[in-house]
């Protein structure tokens, strides 16, 4: 194992106060004695190893912590500011949560998609759309899309920093999704390799993958190209013993559960530094990716749907200061195709065809600076413009009817966001108060094809003292459908098995799909209050607590379950045959009149090193290498490398100091969740008796907990989920008509082993080092959701292999960087 230590502090003896002055002696001088921060020796072993290094090798002269030009406050005072780290945000809001390169490693991910989504318990936002993903960001600076930065090794990764919703404003996003900055080295290079396969425990489910990619990264000179590719087999319906509405057809070896997919990315990225001060980034990826479903049987065939889809992506994104404003330029076109053709039933030669056609460029241009300084701090101002175009074309031929539309939008925005200081700890007046700021923000958003949409914000961040901080804030938005909503291709799906509630019977439907014209836009006002806590001074506890009011007008929604009540408030939707039986549904998005929601989200994360950590240790900045050039072509010529031997008391210092033990547990509880489908109908409760899905309506509790260790190469963690359940009104009023849904508890677990460290160090073989290999199982207990009715039995669409096809799923992946 390798490791580079900052300079250490040197302490040169010194005379006593009283001595008299003598010539000096020509003698060699003793050896200098070096200091941890606190003042103390480091440990003897590594006292004469880095003696010996600074004998041979002295260090620059540089100050221990950089530090930016001092200011006065005005009453004879000096104020010396520390500079912040590199990649640090733009604004005053503090990390929630800051994961460094040692944490990272515990959690055995493999790039950052694999990370952001192993630490998706701790980075999921609660003042936004539920199962929205976080902004992202690369060194504190925007990306021109999350696949520019995805496919980033872990082990170039220095650290990740988790940020409230509010800190989306100071880039110009909506905020209504949490801010993680990943932070690179400034140095690293990789080649990796990666084999990847997972197959169901109950077998007639198999994926495998492969995926190769190539990394560089040096200051702002950037390299990133990726392969990826993978496939899997279908899932049918006999595979899970599925009882089928006539046994005696045999219908389960003609419908899929799972279709049969295959997928090929490959991706490439160029960045470096444009006229000396300008950073700059190209992107592209292409992928195509091809789907196989069966619906059933005709005669002795199978009726079939073949879909594929092909995405083409191109991104830019340049970086510079004019004066005392950054500013920062993304750009971004993406096109996708899709092409489904599915068998009608009507005729042996008879196929329904839809084909679609998405195009979108945007370009932003997003300036940020502080016009003025106030006595607490400056003031920031972000003005974001952009403009975008959406192109979306479709085809569709069902029975013979061919329909097609054509559609385009552009949209020109442009958002002010404030950020106003009002006291400042250390400062001066009402820094009893400590760090307090203000913020404001508005966007007008100007459609071709749409009204003028508006939306505005106000927040309040305040630390009373470092360890706490609070944020409030309220914000309203206009959102507009998207063209793929407004005019995607009708497309009927045959045979789809439904339960009809209001006749309580399994029926086979035609479900239609396609898009809604007749969409309005929505508007959505959110109240937020979060607080975060750091209780201990010494140890990485965090406690946070958010409550989220939400209501919204016209939401726009996919169509619901097939209730009572929503057959009521939407006849239209509904086609039934002359004896009652539902023949078919039409499942294109609406808007309901309104929605309400309000829940709140607490609970915390601890880490800790295992084992005895010296304090000298504990704020060093230690990144391990396989071999010594590898760390030496990483720190450049001005770092100290030292080298740490296998077995030795440093080398289990080392070890103590990079393992890791990890806890979070987060609870969602909500209060309220109801929407109103028009606008004289009745309010439904989907925390009490309504649906939207097939998975019934709104768990009032969910539970997250995750757990993990990391010690010596080796590698666990273990995810605990649990919903609790819910029951879906019949109607009619009476409770014979009801379904219950049960509790659902899943556990997943995740094993792995970096086999350099468990086999030799940096003297293991060439072929082990780099080497990773990665056992999970998710569903452990193969849990499944359960469904009954007021008698104790299942209904055929609530069958468990429909609501989880695949179970208890095993997957192996080895891994290596070169």
């Amino acid at each position: 194992m390798f490791a580079p230590f900052l300079h250490p502090a040197l302490a040169q003896p010194q005379p006593p106060a009283d001595t008299q002055s003598v010539p000096p002696v020509p003698t060699t001088p003793p050896p200098p004695v070096i200091l941890d921060r606190d003042g103390n020796p480091v440990p003897p072993e590594l006292q004469r190893e880095l003696q010996e290094r600074l004998r041979s090798h002295s260090p620059p002269d540089r100050p221990a912590t950089p530090v930016s030009p001092a200011r006065s406050t005005g009453d004879g005072a000096i104020v010396v500011e520390g500079q912040r780290p590199r990649g640090s945000v733009t604004g005053d809001i503090p990390p929630e949560r800051t994961f460094s390169a040692l944490e990272i490693n515990a959690y055995g991910a493999g790039n950052v998609g694999e990370l952001l989504q192993a630490l998706n318990p701790q980075m999921r936002s609660n003042g936004g759309r539920e199962g929205s993903g976080p902004v992202t960001l690369l060194n504190g600076r925007r990306v021109s899309s999350f696949s520019e930065i995805a496919e980033i090794p872990s082990e170039a990764i220095e650290r990740v920093e988790v940020f409230p919703e509010e800190l989306a404003l100071q880039y110009g996003y909506r905020p209504d999704q949490k801010v993680v900055n990943i932070v690179t080295y400034e140095r690293f290079r990789s080649y990796l390799g990666q084999l990847g396969a997972i197959a169901s425990a109950a077998g007639g489910y198999a994926a495998g993958s492969v995926r190769a990619n190539y990394f560089a990264i040096r200051g702002n000179t950037r390299l990133d190209f990726g392969f990826d590719y993978n496939r899997s087999s279908a899932l049918l319906e006999s595979d899970r013993d599925v009882a089928q509405l006539d046994a005696t057809l045999d219908a389960g070896r003609f419908r899929t559960l799972l279709p049969e997919t295959e997928r090929l990315s490959v991706s490439g990225l160029v960045g470096g530094t444009l006229f000396d001060t300008v950073a700059t980034t190209l992107t592209g990826r292409f992928e195509a990716s091809g789907f196989q479903s069966l619906l059933g049987r005709i005669g002795s065939d199978a009726l079939t749907r073949d879909s594929g889809t092909r995405t083409v992506e191109l991104g830019t994104a340049l970086h510079g200061q004019i004066g005392r404003w950054l500013w920062t330029f993304t750009g971004r076109y993406n096109h996708l195709a899709t092409d489904i053709v599915t068998d009608s039933g009507a005729a042996a030669n008879m196929r329904d065809q839809a084909h679609s056609a998405n195009a979108s460029a945007n370009a932003t241009l997003l300036l940020s600076g502080a016009p003025l300084r106030l006595p607490a701090g400056p003031l920031s101002t972000i003005v974001r413009g952009s403009f975008e175009r959406w192109d979306y074309s479709s085809v569709s031929l069902r029975k013979g009817v061919d329909r097609r539309a054509d559609m385009s939008r552009d949209s020109s925005a442009v958002q002010v966001s404030l950020n106003l200081p009002i006291a400042r700890a250390g400062g001066r007046g009402a820094a009893a108060l400590g760090d307090l700021s203000i913020n404001a923000n508005v966007e007008v958003t100007r459609l071709s094809d749409y009204d003028t949409l508006y939306g505005h914000g106000v927040g309040l961040n305040w630390s009373p003292i470092a360890a706490i901080n609070l944020i409030a804030s309220f914000t309203t938005g206009e959102a507009a459908p998207t063209l793929e909503q407004l005019g995607a291709p009708l497309l009927a799906t045959a045979n789809l098995r439904t339960f009809d509630l209001a006749r309580r019977e399994v029926v086979d439907i035609t479900r239609i799909t396609g898009g809604n014209p007749a969409l309005r836009s929505e508007e959505r006002r959110v109240f937020r209050l979060g607080l975060t806590v750091r209780p201990l001074h010494a140890t990485d506890l965090t406690i946070s607590a958010d409550y989220v009011a939400t209501r919204i007008n016209d939401p726009i929604a996919p169509f619901p379950l097939l209730t009572p009540q929503l057959e009521t408030a939407f006849p239209d939707r509904f086609t039934r045959a002359a004896d009652g039986r539902l023949v078919q549904i039409d499942a294109r998005p609406l808007n309901f009149d309104s929605a309400r929601q309000q829940r709140l989200r607490w609970g915390f994360s601890f880490v800790r090193p295992l084992g005895t950590i010296e304090p000298w240790m504990r704020a060093a900045p230690v990144r391990t290498y396989a071999s010594e050039a590898e760390a030496r072509a990483a720190t450049g010529p001005a770092g100290m490398v030292t080298m740490v031997q296998p077995g030795s008391a440093l080398a289990r210092r080392f070890e103590n100091l990079a393992s890791r033990l990890f806890v979070s547990i987060f609870h969602t509880w909500r209060f309220q969740d109801e929407i109103v489908p028009s606008f004289d109908g009745p309010t439904l409760d989907l925390l009490d008796g309504a649906a939207i899905d097939l998975r019934g309506g709104t768990r009032r509790h969910e539970i997250e907990v995750q757990a993990g260790v990391y010690k010596g190469g080796l590698g666990a963690r273990v995810e605990f989920n649990w919903q609790s359940g819910i029951s879906l009104s019949g109607g009619g009023g009476a409770s014979t008509n009801d379904l219950f849904f049960s509790d659902l508890a899943i556990v997943n677990i995740n094993l792995f082993a970096n086999l350099q460290d468990r086999f030799g160090g940096a003297n293991a073989p060439q072929w082990l080092r780099g080497l990773r290999l990665t056992f999970g199982i998710t569903n452990l207990f193969d849990s499944r959701l359960q469904v009954r009715d007021s008698i104790g039995s299942t209904p055929l669409s609530y069958q468990p292999a429909y609501l989880d096809p695949i179970g208890r799923l095993l997957s192996v992946t080895l891994r290596k960087v070169f």
